[in-house]
């Protein structure tokens, strides 16, 4: 019984590891996936959500930070917190504090889902790699 017991929960285990991650933006080491979907998906969110009202990805400085390299100057759940509830996070996070004194205008929260902010973040990290922030 044990033996039988053993070899099921090996056999599980197993299936497990084979599973692929379905739908995953980001994975755990913060790297996007190479699905263009995924990139044309976030490119959508971000402008559906207004954020071209605010921000440029190396263009420079509008009422809110130039995006390019964002996701090389901030870590991945940091910006997952920040994108999902900035309300949230400008209260408590001395990162967003600051970025409030610079900017004056706090980022509204967009009602964004979970799946939605990785969707952005692996757009932000398509559209901003290579690209220097503007001033």
């Amino acid at each position: 019984m044990r033996l039988v017991f053993t070899i099921c929960s090996i056999t599980l285990f197993l299936l497990v590891l084979a599973i692929p991650l379905q739908n995953t933006a980001i994975s755990e080491e913060g790297k996007d996936t190479p699905d263009m979907e995924n990139v044309e998906k976030g490119a959508v969110l971000f402008k559906e959500k207004g954020c071209p009202a605010c921000h440029t990805i190396g263009g420079g400085k509008l009422s809110g930070p130039d995006l390019a390299g964002v996701t090389d100057r901030r870590e991945v759940e940091w910006l997952r917190k920040w994108i999902l509830s900035p309300d949230t996070m400008v209260m408590t996070d001395p990162i967003a504090k600051e970025m409030l004194k610079e900017y004056f205008v706090p980022m509204p929260n967009q009602g964004l889902t979970e799946e939605e902010v990785d969707l952005v973040i692996v757009y932000l990290k398509h559209e901003g790699s290579g690209k220097k922030e503007s001033n």
